[in-house]
């Protein structure tokens, strides 16, 4: 009868530390079915991958140039999980998984970064959706493909060419900027928790929705565009057609946007109303 109690113990004291892991979120990419043609096919597979989150002060490099988007999400756990989604296309559908499988992906030095086994660059691209621990600086680089942050607190610097940009509930020091594509933001909490942000782009719209309550700063600039603001009443504004300037609260981080051909909306409802992202 000992060996039985002793083994209830043994669970009992197992019990809360199983209790305590957080859960690990689904990855959501997957592999679509493409129209495939008489001269085209393309092939695709995912690869699901594990690696230590860097260390403080050093950020998780995701590289998805040439052609690739990259999502980052954030989550309880203490490791970097990545899900790479390898796509390839040629003239045979056997050539081009032979391509997928030539691809080699790297995770050293907390470098998450691709490259095709004879360097080529051609007919072959790696999408990125990667979960890193909430508190984790960010490098983020991409060429034909878009990027989405959201629920990452750190030093977070991003660049695309040819994509939209989506931040959703960031904190600590924000750059970047894509060329050709636009931004969306959304803001939450009480104020920006760190720095502040400065983001960019050249050929796009850019779009902010700012809580009811909150405090920051925000400057928004176009060159060949509009800037729309509906903000709460006890918003401090200085709105012209081509520029913001607006203190929400008491003030606090600084907030910048900034466009050369796009228009800007900042949205924020009045105190005690919502506003759903993305909807008047």
């Amino acid at each position: 009868m000992k060996y039985p109690l002793f083994a209830l113990l043994l669970v009992a004291l197992a019990a809360p530390v199983a209790a305590q892991t957080p859960p690990v979120p689904a990855f959501q990419f997957k592999c679509e079915d493409h129209a495939n043609t008489q001269l085209r096919k393309t092939y695709c597979e995912t690869r699901d991958l594990t690696l230590p989150a860097p260390p403080a002060g050093t950020p998780l490099s995701v590289d998805a140039r040439l052609n690739g988007s990259i999502t980052v999400r954030g989550w309880a756990g203490a490791t970097v999980r990545v899900r790479a989604l390898v796509q390839a296309s040629s003239g045979e559908l056997a050539d081009a998984r032979a391509l997928a499988a030539s691809v080699r992906i790297s995770t050293s030095g907390h470098q998450v970064q691709a490259a095709r086994a004879n360097g080529s660059l051609d007919d072959w691209g790696v999408s990125y959706e990667v979960l890193v621990p909430t508190n984790t600086s960010l490098a983020l680089h991409a060429t034909n493909g878009g990027l989405r942050l959201e629920n990452v607190q750190g030093t977070i610097r991003f660049e695309t060419t040819n994509g939209g940009v989506q931040l959703l509930n960031l904190a600590g020091d924000v750059r970047g900027k894509t060329t050709n594509g636009s931004l969306a933001l959304v803001l939450t909490g009480a104020t920006w928790d760190g720095t502040g942000f400065d983001v960019q782009t050249t050929s796009g719209s850019i779009r902010c929705e700012v809580p009811a309550t909150y405090a920051a700063t925000l400057t928004a600039r176009t060159t060949n565009g509009r800037v729309k603001a509906s903000l709460a009443p006890a918003t401090r504004k200085q709105l012209l057609p081509r520029s913001l300037m607006a203190t929400f609260g008491k003030g606090g981080p600084q907030l910048r946007l900034a466009t050369i051909n796009g228009s800007i909306e900042v949205q924020q409802p009045a105190a005690g109303s919502s506003l759903a992202p993305g909807k008047e």
